[in-house]
Formats: C-alpha cells, structure tokens, sequence
C-alpha cells in the first residue's frame, strides 16, 4: 500500500506539471529579438539624433568649420566607406571626468580680474584651442576603409586615418578583435603605450580601450562610439608593432 500511494502521488505531480505546462504554452506566442546594429541614416544624421552623446563633438566640427581650410573635416562625415571613431561628451567635454579631453589638453589664460596672471585651467570652450589641433584630432578619429566585426580578426593592424599624411605618417590606428568569446574590440592598444601625456598620468586608462557602442552600421559607414579620446601612436612604436 506505502508504494502505491507513492506511485499515485509521483503520477498526480506528473499529471499537474504537464497541465500547468499546457496551459502556460496556450496562446503564448514568442518574439525572437536581436540586437539591430542598423541606424539607417548617415553619421552626422546619427549624431544630431543624440546631443546627449554627440553635442561636444558636434560643437567641435561647426568650430573648425567656420575656417575655409578646415573645410574638409565636416566634410569627413558624408564620405562612405570608412569607420568613425564617435567621440561621447564622457570623451570630449566632461570636465568631471579626468580623462576628457577637455581636462587632459588644459589651456592657459589671464586670471579673472587679473590679467597680468597666467594660470593653467580645464578647458571650457572649443575656442580656446586652435582650429588646427582640434581639426586634426577629428581627422583622426576617422579611419580609413570599413574596420567592423566582419572585417577584422585577432592579428592586430595598423590602419591609415584621415589625418594621415607625408608629414604625418604616424596618424595610425591599432585595430584587433580579442581572442575570446565576446571577440571584444581594441582600438590602439599596443605595447609601449605612454604612461605619461602633458605631464598627466594615464598609464591605467589608455590601455585595453574598447569602444561604449561598437559596430553600428550607418547609411555612409561604420560607427564606433567611443568613451576616450586617442592620440597618435610614435613612428617608434609602429615600428615594434
């Protein structure tokens, strides 16, 4: 009798599961999703779409802009093909973060009220760098050529950027994809990194750099939306790389 009544109850529990089951799937219908790499519409479109992440950056390009010789630079932005490097305000203009670019390039200027006294300070407006190191820091961060997922392995490369030139040969990228599940992108992470950029200490933040958004797919090219600013690499430095 004892094994019965636990043949029954084992039966009962069975029977109850199955019912619930039946009842949960009735009706129930599943939705597959999957995370849409796609923005449909350009990089500057996309950045216009987000002030809340692009307003530095965009104030940066309209700064250059108003110089006839930095034509070039908004003009980056409707060239298809290539992968851009978006930089966040995180990146840019947030002077709460000591690694914007804002806090790290620091300006000299009078002392409010006492103009015979230069003091060093965070930067606060665009217009207080000129338009020719901000036009090439833009350039910069525009690399040549499509440099996404599909494109890239874990044998890391050197890659031109649109502030390449003869006299600037060193205006390279350093793109690889980690040789782990996540196949996580690394922009600019080489050996000899320095440690030290305009007497500031960077050497635990400019390592192991991965992009906030990577892989974004505009109408014009590819999007990474960065969280740090980079700078160029040494000639020495892609020479032992």
């Amino acid at each position: 009798m004892r094994y019965l009544n636990v043949y029954t109850t084992v039966v009962l529990c069975a029977a109850i599961l199955l019912t619930a089951c039946s009842k949960l799937q009735k009706g129930y219908d599943y939705e597959k999703s999957f995370y849409n790499t796609n923005l449909k519409m350009s990089v500057m479109d996309f950045m216009k779409s987000r002030p809340d992440l692009f307003s530095g950056m965009l104030a940066a390009i309209d700064y250059v802009d108003q110089d006839p010789k930095f034509k070039d630079v908004k003009e980056m932005y409707t060239t298809s093909g290539n992968t851009f490097l978006l930089l966040s305000n995180t990146a840019l203009i947030n002077l709460e973060d000591a690694n914007s670019y804002w806090v790290i390039n620091t300006i000299k200027q009078p002392y409010p009220g006492r103009p015979d006294s230069i003091v060093t300070m965070r930067g606060s407006d665009w217009s207080q760098y000129s338009r020719d190191t901000i036009a090439n820091m833009l350039r910069y961060h525009v690399v040549k050529g499509v440099q996404t997922y599909s494109t890239l392995n874990s044998k890391p490369r050197w890659v031109e950027t649109f502030a390449y030139s003869n006299s600037n040969d060193s205006a390279q990228v350093y793109l690889y994809l980690e040789n782990v599940r996540e196949a996580n992108l690394r922009i600019n992470n080489y050996t000899g990194v320095p440690t030290i950029y305009k007497e500031t200490n960077i050497a635990a933040n400019w390592v192991n750099i991965a992009p906030r958004t990577p892989d974004l797919h505009a109408t014009n090219g590819v999007v990474h939306v960065m969280n740090r600013w980079l700078f160029e690499p040494t000639r020495e430095a892609i020479k032992a790389n």
